[in-house]
């Protein structure tokens, strides 16, 4: 299949304005539509090793990055995120688009994909263990799933879990949403990382979006099995802890982390119950990412 980094920026923005452009991450099939060149450049620079198709075909979600309607003025340049036709946020500074967009696609699987239990939860694999990092935001989730897949561990998502009726993990590997001081973190400890440009004063603080390893993305079809649950939390100047959770600890933390366990009613309460009984669930407090990493791979090595 085509990658996007093999096509010209002429032939994208063809496919993009003729509603033919088609992204592949993981099982999920995009159609992308866009005329906005902010957009459309972060596009082919972060998702360069992904398949693509440029004379359209089936989808799963249709995603539009529109300028605002002309009856519409703002005192800046703004884009909307369209969901199949409807527009369920407010436009943005057209500089946010890209991270605009990314939200918007965490919004839609969240909203849709309910053949899933879904955790708000990055997941890495390490030597053929999967590992769940689940945290409220803030608690530097996608920071360590950054410092874990730029030193070789698979990246299957830094943002949701997606956890069928066998319990395998299914990977969406895509750029890793960083954010304020994590941004400058990342680049100084990996200068070669391929970071898109900064979105500043979002909601979120400044954003910026690192670009997932070419070998994550090339397995993006390949499913993992939860083995364990990290509880990470990030405090400036903490000594490492590191605790086991109980199942049932686990399961309640999880259930708070679900963004559809209510709809899936009995099926998300076996799936949760299985998912705790299968995967160790660890609580883990640090300051280091090195000491983080080092203590979660010897956790995997010693009890995978």
């Amino acid at each position: 299949m085509l990658i996007l980094s093999a096509c010209s920026a002429e032939e994208l923005k063809a496919a993009l304005r003729l509603g033919r452009f088609r992204l592949h991450v993981g099982h999920l099939r995009l159609k992308i539509s866009s005329i906005v060149p902010e957009f459309v450049c972060v596009l082919q620079q972060l998702y360069a090793a992904h398949p693509v198709m440029l004379d359209g075909g089936d989808f799963d979600f249709e995603i539009a990055i529109s300028p605002p309607t002309p009856w519409r003025h703002w005192l800046r340049r703004n884009a909307i995120f369209e969901f199949c036709g409807d527009a369920p946020f407010e436009p943005m500074e057209v500089g946010h688009a890209f991270a605009m967009f990314e939200w918007g696609l965490n919004w839609a699987i969240a909203s849709y994909l309910h053949n899933y239990l879904i955790l708000h939860s990055a997941v890495v694999e390490f030597e053929g263990n999967g590992v769940l990092l689940s945290a409220v935001s803030g608690s530097g989730k996608s920071t360590l799933s950054a410092e874990l897949s730029l030193q070789g561990w698979r990246l299957l998502s830094d943002e949701l879990a997606l956890i069928d009726d066998n319990l395998q993990l299914f990977p969406l590997a895509r750029p890793i949403s960083l954010k304020n001081s994590s941004i400058d973190l990342i680049r100084t400890r990996f200068p070669s990382a391929r970071l898109g440009p900064l979105a500043k004063d979002t909601h979120k603080g400044t954003v910026a979006h690192l670009m997932a390893p070419d070998a994550s993305v090339e397995s993006n079809a390949v499913p993992a099995i939860p083995k364990f649950i990290i509880f990470p939390k990030w405090t400036a100047g903490a000594p490492l802890r590191v605790e086991a959770v109980g199942s049932g600890q686990a399961a309640m933390r999880l259930i708070d982390q679900a963004f559809n366990y209510s709809i899936l009613g009995h099926k998300g309460f076996e799936r949760l119950v299985a998912l705790v009984r299968q995967a160790e669930a660890w609580e883990i407090e640090y300051s280091s990412l090195d000491e983080a990493r080092e203590a979660i791979e010897s956790l995997v090595r010693e009890r995978g």
